[in-house]
């Protein structure tokens, strides 16, 4: 079944690997070609960086929505993310959408990058961020982050070059898994994005956390884009989902596996053994039942299904991330 170009509300995703720079600016093609409303990259610290493929995809495509996701402001500050964003919005004519999460912690601190009040510190990255892409001058000082004066297009020894800056307003979408989190996705964001490995029931309920966050600030749930990670291959999970599972499985919300009736037992199993023996012995231990909850996998008609599902569970914008899979048929085949 092709995605017309009258299709919409289905995102495409990668990440740094397997798939080099070139290999993504030709999926992103693509998938402007078969309709795909938005294009999406993570940032898997120490793989290929999200915001050198989105600029090379911006310059690549014309119509397609590009979305940072996630990026965390831990590791960029949030003046420059403001930044950032605005130059991709430059390039893309408007096109950026801005997916800010707080990253994964042991990763963050293996790189020497302090991980400090994520709570506070996505909420306090929202406002900074929102005003400078403004065009406001921000003097803020919150818990985690400051900024004295800053201004977007104003810098001391470039002040006599006259450079227009036209100031936009760039849907900021919050990474959530937590309750506290998804609440303030609700609260303050233009969307929440739900990660990889996230299962249908899991979404719904994360919604409802979402909702509650909208309206206990007085928003509207209805302005809220919901996104949401999808992975998805065709035929059985090969081992190198079954790795990702394996670690998403092992550190995820205990709460969230036991709610889809995943023993807490074998849990302890997958994460003992991925800690003791490694990802490739803990990969093993995840079986096919396991994988059927957390991905879309099988013929495209069985994807295609699990996609519906995800919508009725209230994702506005499911989000097709091909692992493993021969992704030109994928995106071709699943609407």
């Amino acid at each position: 079944m092709m995605l017309g170009r009258g299709k919409s509300g289905l995102g495409v995703g990668f990440t740094g690997a397997p798939y080099g720079v070139k290999e993504i600016v030709r999926f992103a093609k693509l998938a402007e070609r078969e309709g795909f409303s938005s294009f999406w990259f993570a940032e898997d610290y120490f793989l290929r960086d999200a915001i050198s493929n989105i600029a090379c995809v911006a310059l690549s495509t014309e119509r397609i929505k590009l979305s940072t996701g996630v990026i965390n402001p831990f590791t960029r500050n949030p003046a420059l993310i403001a930044q950032t964003v605005a130059t991709i919005g430059e390039l893309s004519g408007g096109r950026v959408r801005l997916a800010l999460g707080t990253g994964v912690r042991p990763l963050l601190e293996s790189a020497g990058i302090e991980f400090v009040r994520p709570l506070e510190a996505i909420k306090e990255a929202v406002e900074v961020i929102r005003r400078l892409l403004k065009g406001e001058r921000v003097d803020y000082l919150g818990q985690t982050f400051s900024a004295k004066g800053v201004k977007l297009w104003e810098n001391p020894y470039f002040a006599l070059l006259d450079g227009p800056f036209k100031p936009s307003k760039v849907p900021i979408y919050i990474a959530a898994i937590g309750p506290k989190m998804l609440e303030l996705a609700g609260a303050v964001g233009d969307g929440v994005l739900f990660t990889a490995g996230f299962a249908v029931q899991s979404a719904r309920e994360a919604v409802s956390r979402v909702r509650a966050g909208a309206e206990k600030s007085g928003r509207s749930f209805a302005g809220v884009a919901v996104g949401n990670y999808v992975i998805a291959c065709l035929g059985k999970p090969a081992r190198g989902i079954r790795g990702f599972l394996a670690f998403d499985v092992a550190y995820a919300r205990p709460e969230n596996l036991t709610s889809l009736g995943v023993p807490e037992s074998r849990v302890e199993q997958i994460r003992s053994t991925l800690e003791r023996k490694g990802i490739g012995e803990a990969a093993r231990l995840i079986t096919q039942d396991i994988a059927e909850l957390l991905i879309a996998c099988g013929t495209k008609g069985e994807i295609q299904r699990r996609v519906e599902e995800y919508r009725k569970a209230g994702v506005s914008e499911p989000i097709l991330l091909p692992m493993e899979t021969d992704v030109v048929a994928l995106m071709r085949g699943v609407s």
